[in-house]
């Protein structure tokens, strides 16, 4: 019997290509009229463009697996780069997060770290560093609190650990759970070197991962199904027996592999799980078209002290295309869309003085409910993949992980429900 997958995201779609690639015919429902959730493609200017930005890093193995399992080979489709990030803020000098070939990992990060902060600033570095490295960080304490407890100083918290805390977490450091940015800091930084390299994708994520997932899906005798909402599970005595689609269709099956938002996944199944309300954070993403012989000096620019605060060269993408991120909740979302693109223009002009004077176009995208808040007790009520009730997984970025809302630990929840049903089904 097919298992169904509520949910076409990279989720969604890394639970069905596993089940697919074993000969179980999975069916995906997607709501919307593409797949990818919220890493989709939208069409702006007769160019492919991104819904929102990801920072992608070497340590998203689940991820580059996914690629790799449908065909697609790493270099076809990034850059990758040793790491490399500059963090320009108004009132001190730029910080620099990046290496040296000179030196072993991860000691190679520390020379640019010196040369921005200086001894002390290095110092406070090292304070908080041995305790991502020695996974010793309370599951209680708030980033921010993490940061007063190890004696970071404030130029430290306001220039990098709040401009990557809110690209890692998309949640303030006041709320943001510091075991979860303590693990990620931990795989990603102080794993190796290719753990920390920079992922600069050469296309739209919705044509790098979603159309060739969708592609194998289908050849390997799965079915997906767009603008197709389920509205409920059928429950019967403790064990799934299938869902009703919003075209009044029974779709009988034995396993229901639920990929969706929070949101979704209290909607369907707040009551019998017993899931809390969890809040969602907005990122909006500012796209400033250029002529086509502008670049950064920089695929990603950091800005901290801003409203803007991460800025992606999207040139490989579009010529002459950067686009803005503001993650997190805060009072851009009052401004208009002019007001919006006027401050970033302000935040920008201040601190390159290689940005034109003039824009082509532009585009504001507002994902109100891109990802869920990933503070302390929002992170210990998230739900486990195994419910309950047999036959039901729970998949998606929210499902129980040691990683904030990521495009990886949607992957990795993905590959999760599909391996424990691929292990009831074996003989």
């Amino acid at each position: 019997m097919q298992t169904v997958i509520i949910g076409g995201g990279w989720s969604g779609l890394a639970a069905a290509v596993r089940l697919a690639e074993k000969g179980q015919n999975p069916i995906v429902f997607e709501a919307a009229k593409q797949l990818g959730g919220r890493a989709r493609t939208v069409r702006w200017q007769d160019i492919d463009i991104d819904n929102g930005q990801h920072l992608m890093i070497g340590a998203y193995r689940h991820m580059l697996d996914l690629l790799h399992r449908v065909g697609i080979e790493e270099n076809s489709v990034f850059q990758r780069k040793s790491l490399d990030l500059q963090i320009l803020d108004p009132y001190f000098s730029p910080l620099h997060l990046s290496t040296t070939r000179l030196l072993p990992w991860p000691i190679a990060i520390l020379p640019k770290l010196y040369s921005s902060l200086g001894w002390q600033g290095l110092m406070s570095f090292l304070r908080i560093a041995r305790q991502i490295n020695s996974s010793s960080v309370s599951p209680h304490l708030t980033v921010e609190q993490w940061c007063r407890q190890t004696n970071q100083s404030s130029r430290i918290i306001s220039q990098l650990w709040v401009p990557l805390c809110l690209a890692i977490m998309n949640t303030p450091i006041s709320q943001a759970s510091a075991s979860v940015f303590a693990a990620t800091l931990k795989d990603s930084l102080a794993a190796d070197r290719q753990s920390a390299d920079l992922l600069i994708p050469n296309k739209p994520l919705g044509k790098l991962l979603p159309e060739p997932c969708n592609k194998f899906i289908l050849n390997q005798g799965g079915e997906v199904r767009l603008q197709s909402r389920i509205e409920k599970i059928v429950i019967d005595a403790g064990k799934v027996t299938g869902v009703i689609t919003s075209k009044d269709e029974f779709i009988n099956t034995e396993n229901i592999i639920v990929a969706v938002s929070p949101r979704i996944l209290h909607k369907l199944l707040g009551k019998q799980l017993n899931l809390p309300k969890v809040t969602e954070y907005p990122i909006t993403t500012v796209y400033l078209q250029y002529s086509a012989q502008f670049r950064l000096k920089a695929p990603i620019i950091g800005l901290s002290n801003s409203l803007s605060q991460w800025i992606f060269d999207r040139s490989d993408q579009s010529p002459g295309l950067i686009a803005v991120v503001i993650s997190g909740p805060g009072e851009h979302e009052l401004l208009t869309k002019l007001q919006l693109i006027e401050q970033v223009i302000t935040d920008l002009t201040g601190i390159l003085p290689e940005l034109p004077h003039h824009y082509l176009a532009t585009h504001v995208i507002r994902e109100k409910r891109a990802t869920f808040s990933c503070g302390v007790v929002d992170n210990s009520q998230r739900p486990s993949c195994k419910t309950i009730i047999n036959g039901l997984w729970i998949a998606g970025d929210y499902a129980e992980n040691a990683y904030p809302a990521t495009l990886e630990s949607a992957v990795m929840n993905g590959y999760r429900a599909a391996e424990n049903i691929l292990v009831g089904n074996l003989p």
